[in-house]
């Protein structure tokens, strides 16, 4: 039975490393690398590499041939301090990756130096709960989502139309909703304007 010493070293032996200096002069070519974080949700709040794709390292064989269809690509994979992703990078080896690599450091080093990266937004749990069936739809998601809280509708004409399309743009979660009618809402056409 091998240790996690043993593990981790024999790991670091099958596997190619750059350092965050790599990395960056690697970000400034024309065909730029696919970046995967494997760090959780958690740490990810805390920042992220500009353009890197997040995916926890527990989905990763689930989940990155959709991410990253091209197995010759130039891949980076990092974590927090460079280990997980260790693991991470042999195993998109073993998937059929042919130019992965390993960032040394992670995450934790990338942020020392001082380079550039982003705080993502992320859905609240109430939103997470509310539109939770959006989420679950991989053309959707978490981004899809993001997007229609700041997307801005304007609605022409509340009647027949109007007013069952703004019921569901909301309930779909359409950040701004506006509706333009110029009709007087009375006892004579209310069928018309359930809002």
């Amino acid at each position: 039975m091998a240790t996690f010493r043993e593990l981790f070293k024999g790991v670091k032996s099958r596997i190619r490393e750059i350092d965050i200096r790599q990395l960056q002069d690697m970000r400034q070519l024309p065909e730029k690398p696919v970046v995967i974080d494997v760090r959780e949700q958690d740490e990810v709040e805390q920042g992220m590499i500009p353009g890197a794709i997040h995916i926890p390292r527990g989905y990763l064989e689930q989940r990155v041939e959709q991410q990253v269809p091209e197995y010759d690509v130039p891949v980076v994979v990092h974590c927090a301090s460079g280990i997980r992703s260790a693991f991470a990078t042999e195993t998109l080896q073993q998937m059929g990756y042919t130019n992965v690599v390993n960032l040394k450091g992670g995450f934790g080093a990338w942020k020392e130096a001082g380079f550039d990266f982003v705080v993502p937004r992320e859905l609240t749990a109430d939103q997470m709960k509310r539109y939770s069936r959006h989420v679950l739809i991989p053309e959707v998601g978490k981004e899809g989502q993001l997007k229609l809280l700041d997307s801005k509708v304007l609605i022409i004409g509340a009647g027949g139309l109007g007013s069952p399309a703004a019921y569901y743009l909301a309930a779909a979660g359409v950040g701004t909703i506006g509706i333009l009618d110029s009709d007087l809402v009375d006892a004579s056409n209310l069928q018309r304007q359930i809002l």
